[in-house]
């Protein structure tokens, strides 16, 4: 039994040491490099730690580690549309799932721990097999909490693009060319759906791309479907000159039409799931007025 701890001691020691050996820092701070370079002080510039939070450091570091080492693994499922909506790096999201998943398979090793100081042995191989299906679970939380951001996110961006097909198609009346009118309206809003649109439309610019081709393609890479239609209508107005503003109004008026009709689905669910507690507590209430009562008569 005493070798068997001994082994067991030397062989966590050296995870250990493997952990931190690759979660260790291999090159220099490029913000300090510099400033010895251009001969500046350290206080008149950010050090690293300045520049990001320690859980976020922390994360990078087990992203990069996972990424150089099983980054390529399929059965880790990187969401890479919902992170580049959410503009969540793969590394921090690979950092997470390895947090996650390091805390399932600690767990039930020092819940172990804790029970054998009360008295209370377990048998070896318990914690090891419930920290493997632990960490394996807890692993995927990562990418439902992803899903769900995603998915909000998405759900934010239709309502706002509601409002920026509006402006696009005043922009168009007022005789503001195709691509004109997509960054005047771009620049009207201050939520981080027009921040989103600002940046691809000014990085088409740059990369003389077309206003309306940028946007189609960032639309269908991050599953959009407002935004890829309004590319394609925007499109017409480009290539063949077309009016287009009786169509940029058509379809918001139908995306506010669609919104509309899920909200109301979704209050109707709501309301249909408060039904029950609603007729718990009645019945409930019900019986404590009639309990005195019978209870008088018997």
């Amino acid at each position: 039994m005493i070798q068997l701890s001994i082994a067991m001691g030397m062989i966590a020691a050296a995870g250990v040491m493997l952990v931190v050996r690759e979660l260790r820092p291999r090159y220099p701070d490029a913000v300090d490099t510099a400033a010895r370079l251009t001969n500046t002080t350290t206080a008149a510039v950010p050090s690293y730690a300045e520049i990001g939070s320690p859980d976020d450091q922390l994360r990078e570091r087990i992203g990069r580690v996972m990424l150089r080492h099983v980054g390529t693994w399929s059965i880790l499922r990187i969401p890479h549309r919902d992170l580049g909506l959410i503009r969540m790096s793969v590394t921090e999201f690979l950092g997470l799932k390895g947090l996650y998943a390091f805390i399932g398979l600690v767990t039930p090793t020092i819940s172990t721990m804790l029970l054998g100081t009360f008295g209370v042995n377990l048998p070896f191989t318990l914690p090891v097999v419930v920290g493997l299906i632990a960490a394996v679970v807890l692993s995927y939380l990562p990418n439902y909490d992803v899903a769900d951001r995603a998915k909000d996110a998405r759900a934010e961006f239709a309502r706002a693009m509601t409002s920026y097909i509006d402006l696009v198609s005043l922009e168009r009346a007022g005789g503001a060319g195709p691509v004109q009118a997509l960054e005047h309206a771009a620049e009207i809003g201050d939520s981080w759906v027009f921040e989103r649109l600002r940046d691809e439309l000014s990085r088409a610019r740059w990369h003389g791309t077309p206003a309306w081709q940028a946007l189609h393609n960032v639309g269908d890479e991050l599953r959009l479907p407002e935004l890829v239609e309004t590319a394609d209508i925007m499109r017409l107005a480009g290539d063949q000159g077309a009016t287009v503003y009786e169509n940029l109004r058509a379809r918001a008026s139908a995306m506010r039409a669609e919104i509309l009709s899920s909200d109301k689905a979704r209050a109707g669910i709501r309301t249909e799931r408060s039904t029950a507690p609603v007729a718990m507590t009645t019945v409930m209430f019900l019986i404590m007025l009639a309990t005195p009562m019978a209870m008088q008569i018997a």
